[in-house]
């Protein structure tokens, strides 16, 4: 772990498995979430991710295949984006997710934290377990961010960081509904592991996800003999910059490093509460996904002030005469964040004296610039839009207390939603419309209703995700919008998954898929990024024979190595083409384009071939 600038934590990178393992169990626990981000997570869990975090639709599909059921984010409720591309295909985006129903008026799901397990491609029973937690959310926000990694080893002596973790991959299990990982089977294997830190971290001294797996932390006190601090925070609130801003009394240096907006808010605050700092430092900002509502506004001390996303580490060091600590996660410096209103991760560590040295040299005095410096104008506080605020409030309300079913009503030939109460109030100033994600036409959620009907969309179609528009009343051009499930009835099930993957790949992509389950390497020029964007389509030359040279299946000779090394990974394949093959003749009675006619003719040779394979090695 380093907190240098030319360190670099890549997130995919981190959690792709080692070479010999494949991806057992992957809970993550976000604020909010970006979907097409959450794809390439599952791409890299998958091993198949690349560096630049683009997804393949192929790659995509073949991750799908090998994580069902093995992976789920858990994200605070009102918070999931609506995606802006590829929306028909991100109806299988239901199955990744699930939301925390808290009321973000009174506090957040707000942790960022995941386990991953990895098992050996033998079989043996020595699974890998890695821990990673910091300031990132899943969204494809490049600002500066705070994490570390821990690696986990079977041991017959755990100490008590080792089980306030395991109680933390308890909590994450419950929430995940994973049905084949409940939260007692997690809790007993993390309960025999023991974690292992970067060699910067020469002590644990706490572990805790507060307040639903250990009490709220607070604000802790300041060390004795304290020298020097350096706070870090995208959201400061008044009161918690003033306790800061006089730790350790006289003679302390104090630094804080923010954002020129949230300096400027803080600045004009009456109890003054950067004074006791001896330098105040900023970022610039950029705009991202995390809402700059996700604290709330108090009295004029306790304020809490916007923060983009071009600085978004959360943390504190402290260097004093006989040690240097770290407090890292997910926490802001707000009350919210450490009085256990919101649901925080947060490590506190005893570290090298070169980490801190690192993070002074390398991001406070190295980037960031020095407040009042003359050099421009510092008064850029953001103004919150009362409206804005209002439509918030209704939208966390509204969050907080979704609870749906969506039946199928073949009667009426409509997909019903129906509440056990009504999510609209008369009093609202505000019009609610709704619709099933990918679908073009909105309905309105009068108040008092209990029951929306949608039309009913394709099978490939079929989602659990709806999406809402809050619109002001007022100003109908304000408005928010996210996207949130409802538990559909009868349960979808994989082959839903499969019919919208069938849709995305076509038989070209589907070819590559099979080359990637067996191990031979596909690179990106023959795996279309995903979404694709109809505009920059490009239509491939025919090769003589009138197939895809790229989009050739495996051959037999690569299959029969790979029964030799991994027969699991045949037998993946026999399952897939079953699974897939009628979707493609179906999906192609209704399209005429000769690319993928010519791409199925090359699938079912490799179809006829797969017969023989099939039998000699008894596959079914």
């Amino acid at each position: 772990m380093g907190l240098n600038t030319t360190d670099s934590f890549a997130i995919l990178e981190a959690l792709a498995p080692s070479v010999g393992f494949r991806t057992d169990l992957a809970l993550i626990s976000s604020y909010s979430v970006d979907l097409l981000a959450v794809a390439a997570v599952i791409q890299a869990l998958s091993g198949h991710g690349r560096d630049n975090g683009q997804v393949g639709s192929s790659s995509l599909a073949r991750a799908l295949e090998l994580m069902h059921d093995r992976f789920r984010v858990i994200c605070q409720a009102g918070r999931v984006a609506v995606p802006r591309a590829g929306v028909k295909n991100l109806v299988i985006a239901d199955r990744w997710v699930r939301e925390v129903r808290k009321n973000a008026n009174e506090g957040s799901w707000h942790a960022k934290l995941g386990f991953f397990r990895y098992k050996p491609d033998t079989g043996e029973n020595k699974p890998e377990w890695r821990l990673w937690m910091g300031s990132r959310n899943l969204t494809r926000d490049t600002s500066w961010d705070s994490a570390l990694l821990a690696i986990a080893t079977k041991s017959n002596t755990t100490n008590a960081i080792d089980e306030s973790i395991a109680r933390a991959g308890e909590v994450l299990a419950r929430k995940a509904e994973l049905p084949n990982w409940s939260p007692s089977k997690v809790l007993d294997e993390l309960k025999g592991l023991h974690w292992n830190w970067s060699d910067d971290f020469k002590e644990v001294v706490s572990f805790k996800l507060w307040p639903d797996a250990e009490p709220a932390e607070g604000l802790p006190r300041p060390p004795k003999n304290l020298k020097h601090i350096v706070a870090i925070g995208p959201f400061v609130n008044g009161s918690i910059a003033k306790k800061l801003s006089v730790w350790g009394g006289d003679g302390v240096r104090r630094q804080l490093l923010t954002t020129r907006s949230t300096y400027s808010a803080l600045k004009s605050l009456a109890g003054k509460p950067t004074e006791g700092f001896c330098s105040v430092h900023h970022l610039d900002e950029s705009i991202g996904f995390e809402d700059p509502l996700d604290e709330e506004l108090e009295n004029d001390e306790d304020q809490m002030v916007e923060m983009h996303r071009g600085l978004h580490a959360k943390l504190l060091w402290t260097h004093s005469s006989k040690s240097d600590q770290l407090w890292l996660g997910s926490a802001n410096l707000t009350e919210r964040g450490w009085n256990g209103s919101n649901t925080e991760a947060v490590i506190h560590a005893k570290v090298s004296r070169e980490l801190g040295q690192e993070l002074v040299d390398g991001l406070v005095d190295g980037i960031a610039e020095l407040a009042d410096s003359g050099d421009e104008d510092t008064d850029c506080t953001t103004t919150v839009c009362p409206i804005e605020q209002t439509l918030d409030y209704i939208r966390n309300r509204i969050s907080a207390t979704w609870e749906a079913i969506l039946e199928y009503d073949s009667d009426k030939n409509t997909v019903r939603c129906t509440t056990g109460e009504s999510i609209v109030l008369l009093e609202d100033p505000a019009e609610l419309l709704v619709r099933l994600m990918g679908q073009s036409n909105w309905v309105v959620w009068q108040p008092t209703t209990c029951v929306i009907d949608f039309h009913p969309p394709k099978f490939y179609e079929m989602t659990e995700w709806i999406e809402f528009r809050l619109c002001s009343n007022e100003e109908p051009e304000i408005y928010m919008t996210w996207i949130a499930r409802a538990d559909m009835q009868p349960a979808l099930d994989i082959s839903r998954d499969r019919a919208v993957l069938a849709r995305l790949m076509g038989p070209q992509a589907f070819l590559v898929m099979l080359r990637g389950l067996l191990g031979e390497v596909t690179g990106d020029r023959v795996d279309d990024p995903w979404p694709e964007r109809p505009e920059k389509r490009v239509t491939k030359p025919l090769s003589p024979s009138g197939s895809f040279s790229n989009w050739r299946g495996p051959t037999l000779e690569f299959v029969l190595r790979t029964w030799a090394n991994n027969p699991q990974a045949v037998r993946e394949v026999d399952k897939v083409l079953k699974s897939y093959i009628p979707l493609f003749r179906k999906e192609l009675s209704e399209k005429v384009e000769i690319e993928e006619v010519n791409a199925l003719k090359d699938l079912e040779r490799f179809e006829t071939a797969w017969r023989e394979i099939r039998a000699a090695f008894k596959l079914s």
